[in-house]
């Protein structure tokens, strides 16, 4: 029975350490140290309030105390996490299919088909080459 998933790197001090996996705090955990930060900062929340601080916290409770410490100096929390919808393989994969337009082009004999053709599939392989690029990496401690 191994207690080492493949993922932890396998030297040093990290031999002997147990792998922990913490669950997510629940909605009712994060509004009870919201409500216990408010308490702290004599400053009371409406539902309203408490309902915005939850969506700008999301499920991170030092994100809640932070969100409650800007309410109370009046700042306009935004929420600091992100979710969002990347449809970079959608636009490429246009492109990419925009690009048979080229091989109608070269059947039929039509030179601008084929010329615009060609330009959209350079433009779906630079796209996707582009979307490879990864820059400096942050190491932990710095």
């Amino acid at each position: 029975m191994s207690w080492r998933s493949p993922a932890v790197i396998k030297r040093d001090i990290y031999l002997q350490m147990l792998e922990v996996e913490l669950e997510r705090p629940s909605i009712e955990a994060i509004r009870g140290v919201i409500l216990e930060e408010a308490e702290k900062n004599d400053l009371s929340l409406s539902d309203h309030q408490i309902a915005k601080l939850l969506t700008v916290a999301g499920r991170n409770p030092l994100l809640a105390r932070k969100a409650v410490r800007n309410e109370k100096l009046g700042l306009n929390p935004e929420p600091e996490h992100s979710l969002y919808l990347d449809i970079s393989p959608i636009i490429i994969s246009a492109l990419m299919a925009f690009s048979i337009v080229r091989f109608i082009g070269l059947g039929t004999g039509d030179r601008g088909l084929y010329v615009i053709g060609g330009i959209a599939l350079v433009l779906g392989v630079m796209l996707r080459q582009i979307g490879k690029i990864r820059g400096a990496r942050r190491k932990y401690g710095q």
